[in-house]
């Protein structure tokens, strides 16, 4: 989800607050700066006040609004996984939404677990005889799973391959 507050400029600029919230997507932004006032002479300019979103968007007040109406096109356009993949990536690797959208094919998000939780059942699945179970250090296996490039992130693990 990604919602703007767009303001008319020159109307602010005179010490009034005319704007109104944007969802994005959307159909006709056109439509939604001419029900602020913006495009005509002499208000002719908007900026952004406010903004919302899932994914930790940060939007400048003078963002291109055609461009963030495309990003949130692409972020309509994702599955829940994928959406709660691109929110590990930018938890973990930082960077920009696009980047992040861009690396899907890359990386994998489990959701709902922990690091300790995957080497428990990765090493049950080796089938190992009960006497080394009882042995295992489930912990350092875990730890040695995030060197490997496994990163325990809210809401479950990221890998990136």
């Amino acid at each position: 989800m990604l919602k703007i507050f767009l303001t008319n400029l020159g109307k602010y600029n005179e010490g009034e607050l005319v704007g109104k919230w944007v969802d994005l997507p959307c159909e006709d932004l056109q439509a939604e700066l001419e029900a602020i006032g913006v495009g005509k002479a002499p208000y002719e300019e908007y900026f952004i006040t406010d903004y919302e979103s899932d994914f930790g968007i940060e939007v400048g007040e003078y963002d291109s609004i055609v461009k963030l109406n495309e990003l949130a096109e692409q972020l309509d356009e994702l599955d829940e996984d994928e959406a709660e993949t691109v929110k590990a990536y930018l938890e973990c690797e930082g960077g920009d939404i696009e980047e992040a959208i861009n690396a899907l094919g890359r990386c994998v998000f489990y959701q709902n677990t922990t690091l300790e939780e995957m080497a428990q059942e990765e090493v049950e699945a080796m089938n190992l005889p009960e006497i080394a179970l009882r042995y295992f250090d489930y912990e350092a296996y875990a730890r040695d799973m995030n060197y490997s490039g496994y990163i325990e992130v809210n809401g479950g693990v990221f890998y990136m391959y």
